[in-house]
């Protein structure tokens, strides 16, 4: 009788990424976001449905499209990595839809025998598509909603799908922002044995803008697992080149870790290119993102 393995290692080294089940629906595919230790849920961000997808509403944007890469933890261990697709489009000045692609990928392992005979070789992949929109209620708020469309590949005969709703808020005035969200909610996974839940995670943040400096700090619950808390900072100069730094703080093994976070972006005629590095954790310090964008 055939029989793989998955080794307890691959599992232990993503913890942060696959807590209970499709913990990578935690990590932020916006590596401006990530440079500020990930309290995005009351900035603008070019990733929306990650962060709050009700900010869509109240930008100034027609069309934003942006792409990223995550080089995840490779401290602890090569081969994982995030890939991150978003776009949104403004259909009326009150309305605006967006999409998103998230692919999380594990390093290959070997498909053993009874006998202990290697007969193959399998990738792990972690997938969600989604779609959201968001609508202007009067002037400095908005509300928003997303779905995806998750499916996760552990084995050959390790493989699963569900659904997930996002749910947010978002708030201006002048140089203060507040943004409020609940992120995964929806079924459970299973990869043939018990059920696992999503990681469903209540967060809210405010963020203050004056003299080209912003501060954004957000706090949030993921359930069944722990607190996550983040303080982030970031300095704009003349719209164009921008210094961000942050501190990421998870109270458990189960939310993603406690960490520092650097980041530089430079913005130019629509396009931008954000780049972020996290430092000062035992499971994510050199994590690289980068994200390039476009808008107008």
């Amino acid at each position: 009788m055939k029989k793989y393995l998955i080794p307890l290692v691959c599992l232990a080294v993503s913890l942060p990424a696959r807590a209970q089940s499709l913990g990578f629906l935690q990590i932020s595919s916006d590596a401006a976001v990530s440079g500020m230790a990930g309290a995005g849920v009351a900035l603008h961000s070019n990733a929306p449905i990650d962060n709050n997808m009700a900010d869509a509403a109240l930008g100034t944007e027609t069309l934003s499209v942006g792409a990223g890469y995550t080089l995840w933890q490779p401290a602890v261990a090569s081969g994982y990595g995030l890939i991150g697709v978003n776009a949104s489009y403004r259909i009326i000045p009150k309305l605006t839809v967006a999409l998103s692609v998230k692919d999380f990928g594990s390093p290959s392992y070997d498909i053993v025998q009874a006998d202990g005979r290697v007969t193959d070789t399998f990738k792990p992949m972690d997938l969600a598509i989604g779609a959201g929109a968001a609508y202007q209620l009067m002037d400095g708020l908005s509300v928003g909603v997303a779905a995806q469309f998750v499916h996760s590949s552990l084995g050959p005969e390790a493989k699963s799908s569900t659904v997930a709703v996002n749910l947010s808020a978002k708030y201006r005035s002048g140089g203060l922002q507040a943004g409020l969200g609940v992120n995964n909610i929806g079924g459970n996974i299973s990869y043939g044995g018990d059920p696992y839940t999503l990681p469903m995670l209540a967060k809210g943040g405010v963020a203050y803008s004056v003299a080209g400096f912003t501060a954004a700090l957000e706090a949030g619950y993921v359930f069944k697992a722990g607190l996550m808390a983040s303080l982030g900072l970031e300095y704009g100069f003349k719209d164009m080149f921008f210094v961000r730094g942050g501190y990421h703080y998870g109270s458990s093994p189960y939310v993603i870790p406690s960490h520092a976070s650097l980041g530089l972006g430079v913005e130019f005629a629509g396009f931008r290119i954000d780049v972020s590095y996290l430092t000062a954790s035992a499971t994510l310090s050199n994590t690289l993102s980068v994200g390039l964008g476009y808008c107008f």
